[in-house]
């Protein structure tokens, strides 16, 4: 008996609307960011020029592990310091009681105590200690001092920020021109004594959690990086200099992609920066500083956090973050406990050695959803920058409001679409559970007053997007 084998019949090509008529069906359909970029389930690749190079993290060995500690008690701290140190830590941020904040005393004595334990030779420690960063730096300079380390082969970070403290707290003890002009002498006489040392800090995620938009937020970021490049500039400092004592601190969220392209349009813009400096051969020496998302945490239903915090970090890492900070999943309760940062250091851990991430330069690419929406942001961002720029830059943008209005008006876009249903924040307007906050979690110190300030503007506190929806 013979058998006939047919050959199959050609499959019929398929178009750009079967594939998008597909997608729908599966329930994914084109968004709209709140830069107005619009996120195709099935995108087209770039078609124009891109708006820059783009520039990955120096490190192919993964990412530095900060972890956060805003303690007011020094012995606490110490122990929890020691947790984090043997969970994984291979740096430290102390944030310290200053005007418009709460931390650890910003005195030499409540410092040292904190840092005991800590193996300045390899472990970093930098302060945000908002303007009163020469207080800082001196301590660090004394916990060097006692430690037999030399500032020439001393690891930190001061992370001077006068523009962000000003938007933060609303307020800078002597005034915003001057802080600009201390900030320039304090760099200037410190570059060459401290080789090892982030004098300067860019933050962006004080902006992403009063409310900004990817590109808002981005905006902000090389808004404050030209400035200080221009208060450099007058005391004779040059870009290229400056690079590789900067830090830029940006906020990583639950929204994957978004994450992803933020932080690769940070490197695009900042490199576009260094090119008109004629310093395009030191951008690649800036830090990026990922810090997981305050406003995207919750004090009810807690736990969802950690899924949140995965997906931050993976976007971090993903996006080439430099440095990652995960904040502790039960933060927007309180100090958290060892639990809770234990938690945190075992997301690294996940990250870098289970998945493997951290063995990979760039992993996002190739992917044209990742490069079509790095392009779009960075093009928005580019936009944003300029107007800040024809307003006189910065530090005139503060003080004149229109940087505060403009974020506002986007937090109260997203507050209107998660109070029509638009979104929905898991375990607090969706799928709500009996997940409730432990009844004795330590409170965060109160905050240390404000009791003289030569300038103030309209502060951008924290907004926590589930706040008004809370029942805890």
């Amino acid at each position: 008996m013979t058998t006939t084998t047919r050959s199959p019949a050609p499959l019929a090509a398929a178009t750009r609307a079967d594939w998008l008529r597909l997608a729908g069906r599966a329930g994914e359909t084109a968004f709209v960011t709140y830069d107005g970029i619009r996120v195709e389930p099935l995108p087209l690749p770039v078609q124009t020029e891109p708006l820059g190079t783009l520039a990955t993290r120096a490190d192919a060995d993964g990412w530095d592990i900060r972890a956060w500690h805003a303690g007011n008690d020094p012995k606490a701290t110490r122990k929890a310091i020691a947790d984090d140190l043997a969970g994984g830590a291979t740096s430290l941020v102390l944030q310290l009681a200053t005007p418009g904040q709460f931390g650890l005393a910003p005195r030499y004595e409540a410092i040292a105590v904190a840092l005991q334990d800590v193996p300045l030779e390899r472990i970093g420690v930098c302060f945000a200690a908002g303007d009163q960063y020469f207080g800082a730096a001196q301590c660090l300079l004394s916990l060097w001092d006692a430690s037999g380390q030399s500032a020439a082969s001393a690891r930190g970070a001061i992370h001077a920020d006068p523009l962000g403290t000003l938007a933060q707290t609303g307020a800078l003890e002597v005034g915003l021109w001057p802080s600009l002009e201390l900030l320039g002498q304090f760099v200037a006489s410190n570059l060459a004594s401290w080789p090892n040392v982030r004098l300067l800090l860019a933050d962006g995620a004080i902006y992403h959690d009063a409310g900004a938009s990817e590109a808002q937020e981005l905006a902000a970021i090389l808004a404050s990086v030209v400035e200080y490049l221009r208060v450099m500039d007058y005391d004779g400092v040059a870009a290229a200099d400056v690079f590789p004592r900067l830090s830029i601190g940006i906020a990583a969220d639950c929204d994957l992609f978004l994450t992803i392209a933020k932080l690769r349009a940070a490197r695009i813009l900042l490199a576009r920066v260094a090119d008109a400096c004629r310093a395009a051969h030191a951008v690649g020496h800036i830090e990026i500083w990922a810090k997981t998302s305050q406003r995207m945490l919750t004090m009810q239903a807690p736990h969802a956090n950690s899924l949140r915090n995965v997906i931050a970090a993976l976007g971090a890492a993903v996006g080439g973050a430099d440095s990652i900070t995960v904040r502790p999943h039960t933060t927007a309760l309180g100090l958290p406990d060892q639990a809770a940062r234990r938690l945190a250091s075992r997301t690294h851990a996940l990250l870098r050695e289970e998945s493997g991430i951290a063995r990979v330069l760039d992993p996002a690419a190739g992917s044209v959803q990742i490069a079509k929406l790095t392009d779009a942001l960075a093009r928005r961002a580019w936009s944003l920058f300029q107007d800040i720029e024809a307003k006189g830059g910065m530090a005139k943008a503060l003080l004149g409001g229109s940087v505060q209005d403009g974020i506002a008006k986007t937090a109260e876009k997203r507050a209107a679409d998660l109070a029509s249903g638009s979104f929905a924040i898991t375990g607090v307007t969706a799928f709500a559970g009996p997940d409730r906050p432990a009844a004795d979690r330590t409170p965060h110190p109160p905050v240390a007053p404000i009791e003289r300030a030569e300038s103030r503007i309209a502060a951008m506190p924290l907004r926590r997007l589930s706040e008004p929806y809370e029942t805890c």
